[in-house]
C-alpha cells in the first residue's frame, strides 16, 4: 500500500474512531435517564475541558504568526493536529443532546468545518509532497541533471500551491468558532451557566 493510501486510511480511520467514540458517549451521557448530561455541572467542566484542547491548537498558528521565518519542530504541529480532533470531540460530548440555542449551534457548525477544512488540507498538502518526492526520484533514477529536475518539478511545486487555497477557510472559521465560543461562553456565565 502506498504511503500516501496509508497515512490518509490511519488519519481517516482515527478521525471516525473519534466520532464514533464520541457520539456513544454523548449519547450514553445524555439519553441515559438516570445520568442526565446536558446542562450539568460536568458537561460544563467537560466543555472547559474541550476548550482547553482546542486553545492547544492555536499555538502552532501563533507561533508562525510571530516567527514566521524560523523553523518550528514538527512536533508542534502534531500536536496542533491531535488537538484538533481531541478538543471537538469533546466539545461534542460536551454539547449532548440539547441544541435549543442559535450562538452554541453556530459555534459547532463552525468548528465542525475548522476540523474538516483542516483534515482535507493537511491530505492535500500531503500528497502533493508525495508527488513532489516520487517525481524528483523517476527524475533522478533516470540520470537527470539536477537543473532539468529542478525545471521540471517547477509545474508541480506550482500545483503544491495552488492547493493551499483551503487555508482561506480554515483560518477564517477558526476564528469565527472562537468569536461565537465566546459569545456562548458570555452567554452561559451571564444566564447563570459555570
Amino acid at each position: 500500500m502506498p504511503t500516501l493510501s496509508r497515512c490518509t486510511a490511519l488519519v481517516f480511520g482515527l478521525v471516525c474512531l473519534a466520532i464514533i467514540s464520541t457520539f456513544l458517549l454523548e449519547y450514553f451521557l445524555s439519553t441515559t435517564p438516570s445520568r442526565p448530561f446536558g446542562h450539568t455541572q460536568m458537561a460544563h467542566l467537560v466543555g472547559w475541558i474541550g476548550m482547553g484542547f482546542i486553545g492547544l491548537t492555536f499555538v502552532y498558528p501563533l507561533k508562525w504568526w510571530w516567527r514566521p521565518n524560523q523553523v518550528w519542530p514538527k512536533r508542534w504541529f502534531h500536536v496542533h493536529i491531535g488537538a484538533g480532533v481531541l478538543g471537538p470531540s469533546i466539545i461534542f460530548v460536551h454539547s449532548g443532546a440539547h441544541f435549543h440555542a442559535w450562538v452554541p449551534i453556530l459555534a459547532l457548525g463552525a468548528m465542525v468545518l475548522v476540523v474538516i477544512s483542516g483534515i482535507v488540507g493537511q491530505a492535500l498538502h500531503h500528497w502533493a509532497f508525495q508527488q513532489l518526492y516520487d517525481r524528483r526520484h523517476q527524475l533522478a533514477f533516470k540520470g537527470m541533471p539536477e537543473e532539468t529536475v529542478e525545471a521540471q518539478l517547477h509545474d508541480l511545486a506550482l500545483q503544491e500551491e495552488s492547493l493551499r487555497w483551503w487555508k482561506c477557510l480554515h483560518g477564517p472559521m477558526a476564528w469565527s468558532f472562537v468569536v461565537l465560543a465566546l459569545l456562548h461562553i458570555g452567554g452561559a456565565l451571564f444566564f447563570g451557566g459555570v
